[in-house]
């Protein structure tokens, strides 16, 4: 079951930060050419911006970091799917050397920055050309990926089914994405393909891939990873 948060984030946060400091500095700057009450009132002349109501995110998955020995994998980049080998060793190893159960591991694999695309569905790819967008080819037909293959393998290639985040997902591992990088993805295309902001936010939460909870950002979710025990490895 896909988590989603009942969020409505800006989708150009970095845009808006640096917006309201040009407006502040404008009125500085107008502040220091009229007497001290203009000055005052030219400070004050910003609009604040509207508080934000509050956001319920869900911290529910950082209980699940159990295991004897806990490991997260930090993915800003898709690289290829190396947060999907990385994760996929560190069991491996755990498993050749100690005879380690899934059960005993737990791994959280964070997709953020670049790699956001790796947390979409296959529908989602295909219809927004999201491996020719990203240079990424299907194994299978050597050409721009029309659907997510990091997330399954295709039906006929048996031998790649275990490097997914769908088998990773089903042996435990817990799959995070970075909300941030979701958001402003969602605007970009929106851009493109000329539609509202609001409905590409809803329908990018709608595709997102089973099994995968979305985090405020994804460097608040490495971070809660480690708090809650998890060796970081940099996955790109």
């Amino acid at each position: 079951m896909v988590t989603v948060p009942p969020f409505d984030e800006a989708p150009t946060p970095r845009r808006e930060f640096f917006g309201q400091l040009a407006t502040v500095a404008a009125a500085l700057t107008a502040a220091a050419c009229v007497s001290p009450a203009g000055a005052a009132q030219a400070i004050a002349a910003p609009s604040p911006v509207a508080p934000r109501a509050p956001i319920k995110w869900d911290d529910e998955w950082t209980r699940r970091i159990n295991g004897k020995h806990k490991g997260v994998f930090d993915a800003p980049q898709m690289a290829d799917g190396t947060v999907i080998g990385n994760a996929w060793a560190w069991m491996k190893g755990f498993k050749d050397v100690r005879a380690m159960s899934d059960a005993e591991l737990s791994a959280v694999l964070v997709i953020r920055h670049e790699a956001i695309p790796m947390a979409m569905d296959d529908a989602y790819w295909e219809k927004y050309d999201l491996g020719k967008a990203n240079k990424v080819k299907d194994p299978a037909t050597k050409k721009w990926a029309k659907r997510n293959p990091f997330w399954k393998a295709d039906p006929n290639d048996k031998a790649s089914a275990p490097f997914t985040l769908e088998a990773l997902n089903a042996r435990g591992c817990i799959l995070m994405g970075c909300n941030l990088a979701a958001m402003g993805m969602a605007a970009e295309l929106a851009e493109k393909v000329k539609q509202p902001v609001d409905d590409m936010r809803a329908e990018m939460r709608a595709h997102l891939i089973p099994g995968l909870t979305l985090a405020p950002n994804g460097v608040f979710a490495v971070m809660r990873a480690q708090e809650a025990g998890c060796t970081y490895i940099r996955s790109t």
